[in-house]
């Protein structure tokens, strides 16, 4: 569910909100050990930090999956190709 009104948040450009959403889902998906749901989160993580270009979406992903800055880069990259 909170990947979903992340989705629909990130379409009407509420970037903050779809953050928000997003990172919620993904907490909830890494608690459980959801690595299928997380890949989902996180490809629309990725998505997101394209289309706002928010500097908070990388350390706030960090954080949550408990990888440096960085990794998360990578993982981000990693999911454009």
């Amino acid at each position: 569910t909170y990947h979903q009104l992340g989705i629909v948040a990130q379409e009407q450009r509420q970037w903050a909100q779809a953050l928000q959403y997003l990172l919620k889902d993904l907490e909830i998906s890494t608690e459980f050990n959801d690595d299928y749901g997380a890949g989902i989160t996180l490809r629309s993580l990725a998505r997101l930090h394209r289309e706002s270009n928010d500097a908070t979406i990388l350390p706030a992903t960090a954080q949550v999956l408990g990888i440096s800055e960085g990794d998360v880069v990578e993982l981000f990259e990693g999911m454009e190709e």
